[in-house]
């Protein structure tokens, strides 16, 4: 039940020829993204001659936006190969590739998402923010979209899978929690349900995380109901989150890099921790596969954590705030399981 697709097992440092080149013909268009990076779909090249060297096929490329404090990919791959992709076994992983790019690509692509924007083809608080034209390489990573009208994505961020060792003592909220309550926002999915291991804490999380809302392109069998394939969905996931070794795995790791909290003396691995606990999980769902087959796990977002953007200040008051704010021990109408 684990996913079909794996990491790479090259460990590239050098920018020379040793890494695939995209070739300028194929065409991209935007899908997503996000602070620090855009991804694209890419179109495979219609005539023959022009066939990449590469394998494109269920393939997306993610490019890299102009920030001050962002690695450029190539440090960023190194980061993935050496220390993140280490941290899971492999077949948990979304295959993740590094290619160059030719010169000019970057400068296309600028150029079409200003006219995206224009179109009002961009999230608003996106604007403005366009392609690093020095980087050299982008990533090549594995699509974990619906590749049917039966297949369904449920995407998310597992966060604090343990609680945070700075809490206080008789807290009734862990991290993720205590921090939602304090941004206003209500009951959400608990992190320590999510890897409990009991199927009723699981299912009490997953109900969270799936679509509320009949998806796009998604195809019911006739004479079935959005609500009856919802809790069809439900019942896969929590299934496979109870068998699968990623959510132990998550937790273990993450006890591991950081065993004093943001509170603590912050050892190397701290910000180890920070891409682990920021980490993105893709679980597509096959609705056909009988009985709880059918899913095709990936971790991405192992993106480098570093100090030099302010972030470990960040995170220290982030969570003073919270223990003197006495959002740990805040009642919220609920709290979390511990045990």
């Amino acid at each position: 039940m684990t996913a079909s697709v794996t990491a790479p097992t090259k460990n590239t440092t050098d920018p020379t020829t040793t890494d695939p080149i995209l070739p300028l013909e194929i065409s991209l268009s935007y899908l997503a993204e996000g602070a620090a990076n855009i991804i694209f779909r890419i179109a495979q090249p219609d005539s023959a001659d022009k066939t990449p060297s590469i394998s494109l096929a269920n393939r997306l490329l993610r490019l890299r936006k102009t920030l001050p404090s962002a690695q450029p990919n190539l440090a960023a791959y190194t980061y993935l190969t050496t220390t993140a992709f280490p941290l899971f076994p492999r077949d948990l992983l979304v295959a993740t590739e590094l290619v160059r790019l030719p010169p000019s690509l970057i400068v296309r692509e600028n150029v079409r998402l200003r006219e995206l924007e224009a179109r009002n083809g961009r999230p608003q608080k996106r604007a403005g923010m366009y392609l690093e034209t020095t980087e050299s390489h982008a990533f090549l990573v594995a699509d974990m979209s619906p590749h049917t009208e039966r297949q369904l994505l449920v995407e998310f961020k597992p966060k604090w899978v343990v609680q945070s060792p700075s809490a206080p003592r008789g807290a009734k909220h862990c991290r993720t929690c205590a921090l939602r309550l304090k941004k206003g926002g209500g009951r959400g999915f608990c992190p320590l349900d999510l890897a409990s291991g009991e199927p009723e804490r699981v299912r009490r999380a997953v109900r969270f995380l799936i679509p509320g809302t009949l998806p796009k392109r998604f195809v019911l069998p006739a004479g079935t109901t959005w609500e009856a394939e919802r809790e069809r969905l439900e019942a896969k996931v929590v299934a496979f989150l109870v068998r699968s070794e990623l959510m132990p795995i998550l937790a273990a790791v993450q006890i591991r890099l950081d065993p004093e909290g943001p509170l603590g003396s912050i050892p190397d691995t701290f910000m180890d921790a920070m891409t682990v606990r920021d980490l993105t999980v893709f679980l597509r769902v096959d609705m056909d596969a009988p009985g709880v087959d059918g899913i095709d796990c990936g971790i991405g977002d192992l993106d480098m954590k570093t100090k030099h953007d302010g972030k470990e200040k960040y995170w220290r008051d982030t969570e003073l705030d919270l223990i003197n704010g006495g959002w740990y021990e805040h009642d919220g109408g609920w709290q979390c399981e511990f045990h």
